[in-house]
């Protein structure tokens, strides 16, 4: 799995960033649920509400990843609440990677719907990385959920890179990754230093550089050391959908369709779209979402 960004999908064409398509009704706030801050953004849904999702982002990521969605799913009747995981952009955490146990990831998820007020029937989400911290969420305490979507997110280890990527982060910090990420795709890594990048490349540094470093260690650790829980899950009863883009590149895709099968789950495609499938086709990506929390 690459960490670089992919190219940014077309509605980012124009010089907008994620960080621009929150929808105005949408507030953004901090909630604190005890040892840390987490930074949310919640929108209602338009007319009557149909039902809450909260939405959990992957590696390397934030709560704005989702906002192409936001506006479609409430307008489909969705409360849809997406947060920063402790650690990442607006969210606060520790410094030392011991306060990232996947345990801990999961907890929060509990407690932000606890603070929230988000009752018993959420509709979870987790994309990549925050696929690997939902599952652990179900497992803690299943009958919060009324489903959990696996999206663009597999079920075993993502390989030796992750250590790799976290010895680099180790020794050289997050500009070291910079750099990395910024060769893998053939871009002068010191362009930013020359304060020549351009709007979008300027949203992912930002983005990448505004993440505690234990918070990046640590996840390179469960990245690696991630493992099938899927007889955990189904005997948790919540209902399932395995999602990915048709290009997804990251879990390989059959073993994201087996994981599917193991579960019993729905198990949609969606043509076109990458790994951030819900960036590259945001109102397929919507639809598909509502019609599964609706059934």
């Amino acid at each position: 799995m690459s960490l670089t960004p992919l190219p940014p999908p077309a509605f980012e064409l124009e010089g907008k960033t994620l960080d621009d398509l929150l929808p105005a009704t949408a507030s953004t706030r901090t909630v604190d649920i005890g040892d840390v801050q987490l930074g949310i953004a919640d929108m209602p849904a338009t007319g009557t509400e149909k039902g809450v999702a909260l939405l959990i982002p992957g590696f390397t990521s934030s709560l704005s990843t989702f906002f192409p969605m936001f506006q479609k799913l409430a307008d489909q009747g969705f409360r849809v609440i997406s947060f920063s995981q402790r650690g990442q952009p607006g969210s606060t955490g520790p410094d030392s990677p011991d306060g990232y146990s996947l345990s801990a990831l999961g907890r929060d998820v509990h407690f932000l719907a606890e603070e929230l007020g988000l009752g018993r029937q959420v509709n979870l989400l987790g994309h990549s990385f925050g696929g690997v911290v939902g599952t652990e969420a179900v497992i803690q305490d299943p009958s919060r959920f009324a489903s959990f979507t696996m999206w663009n997110s597999g079920a075993g280890s993502l390989g030796e890179q992750m250590l790799g990527e976290q010895a680099v982060l180790r020794e050289h910090g997050i500009r070291g990754l910079w750099i990395g990420f910024r060769h893998e795709i053939g871009e002068d890594p010191d362009a930013d230093l020359r304060g020549e990048l351009n709007v979008i490349e300027q949203f992912y540094h930002r983005r990448l550089f505004d993440t505690n470093p234990a918070q990046l260690d640590a996840g390179f650790t469960h990245l690696h050391e991630h493992r099938d829980r899927s007889d955990e899950l189904a005997e948790t009863g919540v209902r399932m959908l395995v999602s990915h883009g048709s290009l997804d590149d990251a879990w390989p895709i059959d073993q994201q369709r087996e994981f599917a099968h193991k579960l019993g789950a729905d198990y949609w495609v969606v043509a076109n779209a990458g790994h951030s499938a819900h960036a590259d086709r945001p109102d397929l990506c919507a639809d598909l979402l509502a019609s599964f929390w609706k059934n």
